[in-house]
């Protein structure tokens, strides 16, 4: 499955993963247009369908304000596109308030730095995220497509950990042999400090009630690699005593701070996970 930002929205490559069989999750831009098609088309007198009556074009204030803060609304039998009309399920969710109120600040943000002014509609429309996608409601519940889709910040915090602590995307003009040591290293480094954020953040999360920070995690675990590895010589009680340390180091500052109430990862993969399995041969 593909799960898409606005940078990468564009309907033919979203076609050419439906033809290969595969799932995605995209957001849909605020100009893109979105139909269903006319149960009462009209005809010319031959019997062939007028091709300007065959799609009635659907209004996405009209339907935002129809939806209450935080709900979630699935238009059935969409089309996509002005051209292409794609055909996808399109789900639209509204916003809280508090997350409307944070999308017009960041747009005024990126107006004053950037010099870019965003239309009216634009700014109307940011009350909503409207997604598309090819997956079946016995897959992906309309319920589920908003939380699904917001595992993609995981990925940009991935890619954002590996570059400031690990400098994966730096090396120096080096032979090919070293460079591949160097590289492997490094993934030998990221593999055990995530398999380490993962197992507490899980642990964290059930004794705890608590979800940890990526970010912050990756940080102090990285720091306290020097520590386990002289542990390791040791023997495995001083080992339990170095990754104890580190889970009551993480406890107290390695945790994420809300500014509003979300599901938190391990829910959302919980859902996925057990909407994915119900379809699988072992189930």
């Amino acid at each position: 499955m593909c799960i898409w930002d606005l940078g990468y929205f564009h309907l033919k490559d979203l076609q050419h993963i439906q033809e290969k069989q595969a799932y995605y999750i995209s957001r849909i831009k605020s100009n893109t247009r979105v139909y269903q098609k006319n149960p009462k088309p009209e005809y010319f007198q031959d019997g062939r369908i007028k091709k300007g009556s065959q799609y009635i074009q659907l209004d996405m204030e009209d339907l935002m304000n129809t939806l209450q803060p935080g709900q979630t609304y699935e238009i059935p039998d969409a089309y996509i596109g002005m051209v292409e009309k794609l055909p996808a399920r399109v789900i639209v969710h509204r916003l809280t308030e508090e997350q409307q109120q944070k999308r017009l600040q960041d747009q005024a943000v990126r107006e004053k730095k950037k010099g870019m002014t965003y239309s009216p509609r634009s700014k109307r429309l940011s009350g909503i995220n409207v997604y598309m996608t090819n997956t079946s409601t016995d897959i992906v519940p309309t319920g589920h497509v908003h939380d699904l889709y917001s595992l993609r910040w995981q990925i940009e915090i991935l890619f954002k950990t590996w570059k400031s602590f690990f400098q994966i995307h730096h090396c120096k003009k080096v032979k090919h042999e070293r460079l591949e040591c160097h590289l492997y290293g490094q993934l030998i480094a990221i593999l055990l400090c995530s398999s380490t954020m993962f197992q507490m953040r899980q642990l964290l999360l059930v004794k705890k009630k608590r979800e940890l920070s990526e970010y912050k995690s990756m940080y102090m675990i990285m720091d306290y690699f020097p520590l386990l590895h002289k542990a390791m010589e040791k023997d495995t009680t001083e080992i339990s005593r170095i990754l104890l340390r580190l889970f009551n180091l993480l406890q107290r500052n390695g945790r994420k701070s809300h500014r509003y109430e979300k599901k938190t990862v391990f829910d959302i993969l919980g859902v996925v996970y057990q909407y994915t399995m119900s379809d699988s041969p072992a189930a």
